[in-house]
């Protein structure tokens, strides 16, 4: 972190080094140090110990050279698994990764309402827990992911090869904290989960495959430079 100058006269100290950044931008240069993108898979925890990480770079394909920013996940195929946005500070400036390693365990996809009044409309806050036979999962509905990224506000939870649903808690994000539970969920499902109601209501992905079609890349004008 920088320190800002303190008064709102130009230093030619200042002028210079902006000068000199721009030029570093322009020959292609970056400050990130090309590192390439890192992949950990959370391995779990012995009692009293801490967890355990596996690098999964390499083999999943993630290790790219980009000079990235943030992450977004999001269904964005609408088949139950996660997908991955990248934003990068060069080119490619977004890059979509699908997700397609092979199905066979199950997952729930819930979109949090608030009541509009002592919870916000997008419940953003809400602590959501899942309890099946093969354990807890708990995710927390958040408004950003960082420097230019936000997921989307449904929220994944695999669930393994659990074939059911032994309990679903919100934990609202209102003064009081209320805690509710939800009823009428199976796996593989699409759910709506409304603040006092007590009842998942089943919802569409509102996608049909994936819909993107790459654009024809637009080049600047050759310089005479």
């Amino acid at each position: 972190m920088s320190q800002s100058p303190t008064t709102s006269e130009e230093s030619p100290t200042n002028a210079a080094i902006t000068a000199e950044f721009g030029r570093l931008m322009n020959r292609g240069g970056s400050l990130s140090g090309h590192e390439r993108h890192r992949v950990f898979l959370n391995l779990g925890a012995e009692p009293g110990e801490p967890p355990w990480f596996a690098d999964l770079s390499a083999g999943s394909g993630l290790d790219l050279p980009d000079d990235g920013r943030a992450v977004a996940l999001s269904d964005w195929d609408g088949d139950g698994d996660v997908d991955m946005w990248i934003s990068n500070r060069n080119a490619p400036r977004l890059r979509f990764l699908r997700n397609d390693f092979p199905a066979g365990n199950h997952f729930l996809a819930l979109r949090l309402r608030g009541n509009g009044t002592t919870t916000n409309r997008d419940a953003i806050g809400a602590r959501l827990e899942v309890v099946t036979a093969g354990g807890r999962s708990v995710r927390t509905l958040r408004a950003g992911e960082g420097f230019l990224a936000q997921s989307g506000k449904e929220l994944s939870v695999g669930l393994g090869d659990s074939t059911t649903i032994e309990k679903l808690l919100v934990r609202w994000p209102d003064r009081e904290g209320t805690l509710e539970e939800f009823t009428g969920l199976s796996v593989d499902g699409r759910y709506e989960l409304v603040q006092g109601t007590g009842e998942a209501r089943r919802r569409s992905s509102g996608r049909n495959g994936l819909a993107l079609r790459p654009s024809p890349p637009v080049l600047p004008p050759v310089s005479e430079a």
